[in-house]
């Protein structure tokens, strides 16, 4: 068997990014929306703007989100479904 290490890699950095509380909650609110303004995560979390874009920035490297601009403010939004189902997953496996 060949193992592609790039994949790996890739995979690593996914995972980094799941690795935050932080950007655990940022997940489980664009999980239940389609999309969300950076205003609204912020009003939700409770944490000041620069926290908030520090770990969307990171997400956004990882490839996991993505954001289009409307108006003024960004819209963020999950680009693969099956993070959506990660994060629920791994909301089963915590209340199990």
């Amino acid at each position: 068997m060949v193992v592609d290490e790039s994949k790996y890699e890739n995979m690593a950095e996914i995972f980094k990014a799941f690795a935050d509380p932080t950007r655990l909650m940022i997940l489980r609110l664009l999980s239940e929306n389609d999309s969300m303004c950076v205003c609204n995560i912020i009003d939700k979390l409770k944490k000041p703007q620069p926290t908030i874009s520090h770990h969307l920035n990171i997400l956004k490297k990882s490839g996991i989100i993505r954001a289009r601009k409307e108006g003024t403010w960004n819209h963020y939004y999950i680009v693969n479904p099956k993070v959506k189902d990660i994060i629920s997953s791994m909301d089963e496996m915590i209340n199990e």
